[in-house]
């Protein structure tokens, strides 16, 4: 009997050394890095700027994963679903994360994530085609009321901030719209470019890299790198909305694993690499640490839940 309890005992302190091991020497191989939307839009952009200043700062390859679908949900399912040892971490955006689990049940919630830090937060701007009719935020609204249900806008999915922005938009203006959900925002861009869709909202992360036409901020000031797209509410319109993002992973690191991860995030964001890269995009850096991170989607959950509520957008359950 004596034996059997020395064994026992000497085997799970094996393993714990053995797991200790692992943690200290964390990382030792590639690290995948979930983006819940396909290739071309922000979050894409975003990931693909942190990828080599996080794998610098890591000692490790960081390898994009783009894992599209109901509206960023199969993305952080995956996320949620991987193993806590920092080996599989994810882009935290504010539809997949926080949008859609107050639309429907997705099995997951912020409280599943251990939050890294946060890094953009970059008002919509609602833009069409260059050669696009309309010229000015009251010819989308007059013509979404001449004819009520038939503009057709795009989003990158349903219940994703672009798709509610521009249903805040058409409710204060007491009208409506066709809302055409895509993918992602690269298929969105797609459709716009085609005529399938007439306009959309996204960052002017897209307006810089598509050269599409900016009509109006949806933003409390206008942007220093737009002078000349004004706010909704010049239009008659205070709407306020923003994508924001950052790093998360499966709730439950082991302590030494999230603090280098931590570590990582601060230093590759603020590096020059990443700094110069975000603000060519228009997309500047806007940090906040693990903890202030969480602290913020808890705030933003509470208030796009109510939204969703009052838009009666929520699925019955």
């Amino acid at each position: 009997m004596y034996s059997r309890i020395a064994f026992a005992t000497a085997a799970c302190a094996a393993l714990f050394s053995a797991s200790a091991f692992a943690q200290q020497n964390y990382p030792n191989k590639p690290i995948t890095l979930i983006v819940p939307f396909g290739p071309g839009g922000t979050s894409d952009i975003m990931a693909r700027l942190m990828q080599q200043p996080l794998s610098d700062a890591l000692g490790a390859s960081v390898v994009v994963d783009n894992k599209a679908g109901a509206g960023g949900a199969i993305g952080m399912t995956a996320l949620k679903n991987a193993q806590p040892d920092g080996y599989t971490i994810g882009l935290s955006v504010i539809g997949p994360e926080m949008l859609q689990p107050a639309l429907r049940n997705t099995g997951y919630t912020p409280d599943s994530f251990d939050h890294l830090c946060g890094t953009y937060d970059v008002p919509l701007m609602l833009m069409v085609k260059p050669d696009s009719r309309f010229k000015q935020l009251s010819d989308v609204i007059n013509a979404a009321k001449a004819a009520p249900g038939q503009l057709t806008y795009g989003s990158s999915g349903t219940g994703t901030v672009l798709h509610l922005s521009m249903a805040m938009l058409l409710d204060q203006a007491k009208t409506d719209g066709l809302h055409v959900p895509y993918k992602s925002s690269g298929e969105m861009i797609t459709g716009l470019l085609g005529q399938q869709i007439a306009l959309f909202a996204e960052t002017p992360t897209i307006s810089t890299q598509y050269k599409l036409r900016g009509l109006a901020v949806l933003a409390k000031d206008r942007l220093a790198a737009y002078p000349d797209v004004p706010t909704s509410a010049e239009g008659g319109f205070p709407l306020q909305a923003s994508v924001w993002g950052g790093f998360i992973a499966p709730k439950g690191l082991p302590a030494p694993v999230r603090q280098k991860l931590e570590a990582a995030c601060e230093k590759a964001a603020h590096s020059a690499a990443y700094k110069q890269k975000a603000e060519q995009m228009n997309t500047p850096l806007v940090w906040r640490n693990g903890a202030d991170y969480g602290v913020f989607v808890k705030a933003e959950q509470a208030r796009y839940t109510q939204l969703i509520k009052t838009l009666g957008l929520a699925e019955k359950q």
